[in-house]
């Protein structure tokens, strides 16, 4: 059963509006991953594969035991999709559709924004310069999308 949730429009910011309304393209974007023809390319080194692995198993892990893993099975298959080639030697590109890649190219950017947003105590300068790291690694990635 899906929870009906009443919305009163005049409680909502237009930031909320903004975000539910990008929720809402992304759900119909969703909709077609696994769909369409996959005919884009994203080069593959060895450095992005070992982390496009490590992105999308915390990916999975948010996903899991979720109403998402059932109601987006195609998603989920993307996601194991894109760690087998990332896992595969020779592999040298990932084949993604133009949603698929929009897709992995919205869960990056969120990723660093969320990493950007991040405030440290100055104490925690071993975690900070490990998100600076990991921040550099998930625009490295960006990159290779056009």
């Amino acid at each position: 059963g899906i929870m009906k949730t009443r919305v009163n429009p005049n409680a909502i910011s237009p930031m909320e509006m903004n975000q539910m309304s990008s929720m809402m393209g992304m759900m119909s974007s969703l909709q077609k991953i696994g769909k369409g023809k996959r005919k884009y390319s994203i080069p593959l080194d060895k450095s992005s594969k070992k982390f496009l692995v490590r992105f999308i198993d915390e990916v999975k892990k948010q996903f899991a035991g979720s109403v998402m893993a059932d109601q987006n099975k195609q998603i989920y298959d993307f996601l194991v999709y894109v760690k087998e080639v990332s896992e595969k030697k020779e592999s040298t590109e990932l084949k993604v559709s133009f949603e698929e890649e929009e897709f992995l190219k919205r869960m990056l950017k969120d990723s660093v924004r969320g990493m950007e947003t991040m405030e440290f105590k100055w104490y925690q300068f071993v975690k900070k310069r490990m998100v600076k790291m990991l921040t550099s690694q998930y625009r490295d990635l960006l990159a290779k999308f056009k």
